[in-house]
């Protein structure tokens, strides 16, 4: 049996109104996903100022490292070309080998996050070693040279970071730099073991941090350790 107008548009009314007390309710009772979610902190520009400065100054370290690196080469061209290869000594080279593997070893302890570039210096060396033991005493000197100028640019990497405060190191190896305080966010890198990296601020368990090479994000707390 069909319901008259009035009474359907009464019933009509009394459902809507059941069914508004019924949201308002919910929603006094029980905030939505989207409002408990609280927002996670943006870095400010000024974090983002002095993380371009560090990059600038670790890109200029290794900028005079290469051009030290061609203005040796042409050296020694022109030494090759002038006849004047036999002008360096035996015993230069081998003292000069032997100083450089002590200063490789030296930044290999101040910047052991750099064991890449370390592993290159080294490298160089061993060549600088074969090319003595072969008679070519200007090459062993060239690819000595070489092997010091990156243990400088380490060193200076090294000094950077020892003259910023309240540093902090990677506590284990593969940690990741997320771009939110939470494990569900973009990871914007891996972090090595020993890594330095600067705290900017703190959101929870979370430490917004700049590492040495620029880089801006947020690391597990826990994950990071003093010296």
């Amino acid at each position: 049996m069909s319901l008259r107008p009035a009474r359907l548009q009464r019933s009509l009314a009394l459902s809507l109104a059941v069914a508004a007390a019924l949201a308002v309710g919910c929603a006094h009772g029980k905030p939505s996903a989207e409002a408990a979610a609280p927002r996670s902190p943006e870095p400010g520009p000024e974090v983002y100022r002095r993380a371009d400065a560090d990059r600038v100054t670790l890109l200029e370290h290794e900028v005079e490292r290469l051009r030290a690196d061609v203005r040796s080469a042409e050296e020694a061209l022109v030494a090759v070309e002038s006849g004047m290869r036999g002008a360096q000594t035996r015993t230069e080279a081998v003292s000069k080998l032997a100083e450089a593997r002590i200063e490789v070893g030296r930044a290999a302890k101040r910047a052991p996050w750099r064991t890449d570039a370390v592993a290159e210096a080294r490298a160089k060396l061993d060549e600088a070693e074969r090319q003595l033991g072969e008679g070519h005493v200007g090459s062993a000197i060239f690819f000595v040279s070489r092997a010091s100028r990156i243990a400088e640019t380490l060193l200076a990497e090294a000094d950077l970071v020892g003259k910023t405060p309240g540093t902090r190191y990677v506590r284990s190896g593969r940690v990741n730099l997320r771009a939110e305080p939470n494990t569900d966010s973009e990871v914007l890198a891996v972090l090595p073991v020993d890594l330095p990296v600067f705290p900017e601020s703190d959101d929870g368990e979370w430490t917004l941090v700049r590492t040495v090479s620029g880089q801006v994000g947020w690391v597990s707390g826990r994950l990071l350790r003093a010296r």
